[in-house]
């Protein structure tokens, strides 16, 4: 089972924070070759998706208010752990 949590960044504690870009960092850098600035200044200003099983961050993404990137709310930065992606998406 995967527990799913909600914070805004002000809520995230330094572990959560750390994982959630190292995960970032493995997927859109690692293995898609992605070589942009994750670290965009929006994340301040977001909530974030967490899905955990057993400690491990197993998914991620970042909820963003109307006027950060778009006039209207969006959903950023996505992300399935590569070695987690079929047992994520088959519960849902």
């Amino acid at each position: 089972m995967i527990e799913w949590i909600c914070k805004p960044f002000e809520a995230l504690s330094l572990h959560e924070l750390y994982t959630i870009l190292e995960l970032r960092s493995e997927v859109f850098v690692v293995e898609q070759h992605c070589y942009y600035q994750d670290v965009d200044g929006k994340d301040q200003k977001s909530y974030h998706l967490m899905g955990w099983q057993h400690g491990v961050l197993m998914a991620y993404a970042r909820l963003l208010p109307p006027g950060v990137s778009y006039a209207e709310q969006s959903i950023g930065r996505v992300v399935l752990k590569k070695k987690h992606e079929t047992q994520v998406l088959e519960k849902y």
